[in-house]
């Protein structure tokens, strides 16, 4: 056999290595952004659900919520409490159908990396009802 015929299969794996890590890599910030969304969407819920809770309880008149005081206490609640301090306000809208008050809240969340000033826009929208109750 003629040794120049043989092929030498002496090679790095350092290439194969390096494209692993970055997968995994890519894998892990990925998931990683998938649940800063999740909690960012879940805060943003909260301080909604609150909001408009806060403004129907202030606003409501023989079981009827009026829309100017609506507006008014939500924007009261929103400035004041430290939940919604915690979150950058895009937009608030709030409006009444019959006895039942919502309220649409747009936010922006930072993102975890730091890449940019923020990675997004969530909108959430809350609901509150009233219920007469008769003696």
């Amino acid at each position: 056999m003629n040794p120049k015929a043989m092929k030498s299969d002496s090679g790095t794996i350092a290439p194969l290595i390096a494209i692993y890590l970055a997968l995994i890599l890519l894998v892990v910030l990925g998931t990683s952004a998938v649940g800063v969304s999740l909690i960012a969407k879940n805060r943003i819920l909260g301080v909604t659900d609150s909001a408009v809770l806060f403004g129907h309880d202030q606003s409501v008149v023989r079981g009827i919520p009026q829309e100017g005081a609506l507006g008014a206490q939500v924007e009261i609640f929103l400035e004041s409490a430290p939940s919604a301090k915690r979150i950058q306000l895009v937009s608030a809208r709030s409006w009444v159908q019959g006895e039942k008050s919502s309220l649409e809240l747009c936010a922006r969340f930072i993102n975890l990396f730091g890449v940019g000033i923020s990675s997004g826009v969530i909108c959430a929208t809350s609901s509150a009802q009233s219920f007469i109750v008769e003696d």
